[in-house]
């Protein structure tokens, strides 16, 4: 039978005695000989020191959990805390008394969840030789260049000063996910250094659509702010799309601060979507450290090259939106009427994603039967029993039938976002459903004129405001 012990402590030294002894009562009752036992509660000490005095900035207050656990054949202790990102493959602790007991030691960072330190009587693995962390930057000028895959500790690094772990994309806090990024080109990756230190983080990346990147990752660790780092990082990267003759680039800009939209306009990019509580509360550091509203974000979008744009459906009562959203955009696709007595296919070709993280749900829609609104409602029914916070659902604009089902989805409470735009485009109606959500829309700061006319259009159109 497994027997287990965890307890929780402060990232404080005068509470090691408290780690020390849980490991120490849970070794003994693993039938560890005395002087063995001592080790592994002495080993477990100093890798729990190495956290307190490594994983948490000075004058930081945090929490460290273990968990010791038996098994038949097994003694383990997983520690678990939300200190700095670090890469093992490149500096793991040296922790000598540790190793010399322990037969396996494992570091894992799990994104959000932290990071786990993993030490085992069990197999031993080789060890790895460790490195001194890099040390502060100076005050010199900043140089822009591609990332090294050894660096990508860095960027979770500084996506952990800047955000915590409350970053919009999860895997930020992974460097073996940003390595794999790297290698497979999906992530076009940029750095700012000074000497050996890493002091910001911006790339290109990509999804489904080739033709188009995403300006992400974009983020500075918070005392090189006033550096213009983040300007310039977000120049290499806009002139690398162009070098690379995408087709577009998109974005995400928050509207818990203006800085971002400010920074995706300096770069041409215009709004086409407001996309309300996208993500769970984000924390900026130094600029909105408490907050606690649910994140909206502004879908941002340059063309760098216009698509040959195929005759667009949009609905009626939304077409004037549209065109006024493309035409910002410096676009002009042809529009047509939409059917509402075509003959449609009996089954609706759907998607639904899950976003258990941000509490969201993305429903897409590939062709429109005559199924969609039933199946609709009771997807819907589904996901608000789930307690999602928002469904987006995204209807191809090149379909003639999306202009004659918006109504019937609008009755089920979605109403206007935004477009989805493409390479080829083949763009896509975005609408939102906010499960019972009374948003206070004074709470989503924008920095255009076009944002905050979208702002107040979809304001209009939320059943919650009326």
């Amino acid at each position: 039978m497994k027997q287990q012990v965890q307890v929780t402590i402060p990232n404080d030294p005068a509470f090691l005695g408290i780690a020390r002894s849980a490991v120490s009562r849970t070794a003994c009752l693993a039938g560890f000989p005395a002087g063995t036992i001592r080790e592994i509660a002495l080993g477990a000490e100093e890798a729990v020191l190495w956290i307190i005095d490594h994983a948490f900035p000075p004058n930081t207050e945090g929490e460290i959990t273990l968990t010791c656990s038996n098994t038949a054949d097994r003694f383990e202790v997983r520690i678990v805390e939300h200190g700095i990102p670090f890469d093992p493959e490149i500096a793991p602790p040296a922790l000598p008394r540790c190793r010399a007991v322990m037969d396996q030691i494992a570091f894992t960072n799990r994104g959000w969840a932290g990071k786990e330190t993993l030490l085992a009587k069990d197999c031993r693995e080789p060890t790895h030789s460790s490195r001194p962390p890099v040390p502060p930057a100076s005050s010199g000028s900043a140089l822009i260049r591609p990332t090294l895959l050894d660096e990508a500790v860095e960027i979770s690094r500084c996506a952990y000063f800047g955000y915590g772990y409350s970053y919009g994309y999860e895997k930020v806090y992974r460097p073996d996910v940003l390595k794999a990024l790297i290698r497979s080109a999906d992530l076009i990756s940029f750095v700012a250094v000074d000497g050996d230190t890493v002091l910001g983080h911006a790339g290109l990346l990509f999804y489904d659509d080739p033709g188009v990147a995403e300006i992400a990752l974009g983020f500075v660790n918070p005392p090189y702010r006033s550096r213009r780092v983040f300007s310039d990082l977000m120049a290499t990267v806009v002139a690398e799309a162009e070098r690379r003759h995408l087709t577009a680039l998109s974005g995400q800009a928050v509207c818990t601060h203006l800085y971002s939209q400010r920074s995706a306009r300096t770069f041409g990019m215009g709004e086409c979507a407001l996309l309300l509580s996208r993500y769970t509360p984000l924390r900026f550091t130094g600029i909105a450290d408490e907050n606690r509203v649910r994140e909206s974000i502004l879908a941002v979008f340059r063309y760098l090259s216009s698509p040959e744009h195929p005759v667009l459906y949009p609905p009626e009562q939304h077409a004037g939106i549209v065109r006024e959203i493309y035409d910002h955009l410096g676009v002009y696709p042809p529009f047509g009427i939409g059917d509402t007595s075509a003959d449609l296919p009996e089954k609706s070709e759907c998607s639904i994603t899950i976003e258990e993280v941000y509490r969201t749900a993305q429903i897409h829609i590939r062709s429109i039967g005559t199924d969609l609104i039933p199946r609709l409602r009771r997807e819907l029914g589904r996901l608000r029993a789930g307690r999602l916070e928002t469904v987006y659902i995204h209807l191809p604009l090149t379909a003639p039938a999306t202009a004659a089902v918006v109504d019937a989805i609008e009755n089920l409470g979605f109403f206007f976002a935004g477009l989805h735009l493409t390479s080829t485009g083949e763009d896509l109606l975005t609408l939102q459903y906010l499960n019972n959500q009374i948003l206070d829309y004074d709470t989503v700061m924008v920095a255009s004129s076009n944002a905050g006319r979208l702002k107040e259009y979809i304001r209009e159109r939320d059943p919650w405001q009326e």
